[in-house]
């Protein structure tokens, strides 16, 4: 099966358990919406490839849709955008980048005070554009070209603080798995192959608001 087959029918199931939990229990639609920035530490092939190129420390954003299945159980939508930078002297001006849509699930912990722990699980298909050195008819040069699309995976831990009823601030770390080992990309009739797994370790600080009737 395809890696956007797989992801297209993981989509389908996430919507038809949302119709079936609206028409449940119409009081405890909540929705939530977060946003997050911060780093994005690579590892893995990334940091050691194509002439090279090593990837360093560079920064992340992202946003979260996601439905209360119950009080603490989120699922959802996320998009990540990730930017980091390209270790090489003669390219301090490229970077590589990575479009990642995922599914993603929350679990909280809720306790007595403002703040609440919790674990995030997430699968999607990562889009990388990655800076490589490329064969030219008149030069060689440096280029950012995109990479066929890899399906990826990650979890995380989390820490979220009420600063009102509807809204607050949480801080978070997520691993994210890429398996690119089979990706390649073709630029002026050249095939380019990316050859290695990677990974990144996203450090993220940001908001979530809620929105919906609640219990």
């Amino acid at each position: 099966m395809r890696k956007a087959s797989i992801v297209g029918f993981l989509s389908l199931i996430f919507i038809f358990s949302c119709s079936v939990m609206a028409q449940d229990d119409e009081e405890r639609d909540v929705l939530e919406i977060t946003l997050a920035g911060g780093l994005a530490i690579p590892g893995g092939g990334i940091t050691d490839w194509n002439d090279g190129l090593d990837a360093a420390t560079g920064w992340d954003f992202g946003i979260d849709f996601g439905y209360f299945f119950k009080d603490n159980i989120t699922a959802g939508i996320n998009f990540t955008y990730q930017q980091l930078n390209v270790d090489h002297p003669d390219a301090s001006d490229t970077w590589h980048r990575l479009y990642n849509p995922n599914l993603y699930a929350k679990y909280y912990f809720p306790s007595e005070s403002n703040w609440e722990p919790y674990v995030k699980a997430h699968v999607g298909l990562d889009n990388p554009k990655f800076t490589t050195f490329v064969l030219n008819v008149t030069q060689n040069r440096y280029r950012a070209i995109s990479y066929d699309p890899a399906l990826a995976f990650g979890f995380g831990l989390g820490l979220f603080y009420f600063t009102s009823d509807y809204s607050g601030l949480f801080l978070e770390a997520n691993y994210h798995e890429v398996l690119a080992s089979s990706i390649e990309a073709e630029y002026n009739n050249v095939i380019y192959e990316f050859n290695e797994d990677f990974s990144t370790i996203n450090i993220n600080f940001g908001i979530r608001i809620l929105i919906g009737s609640g219990d």
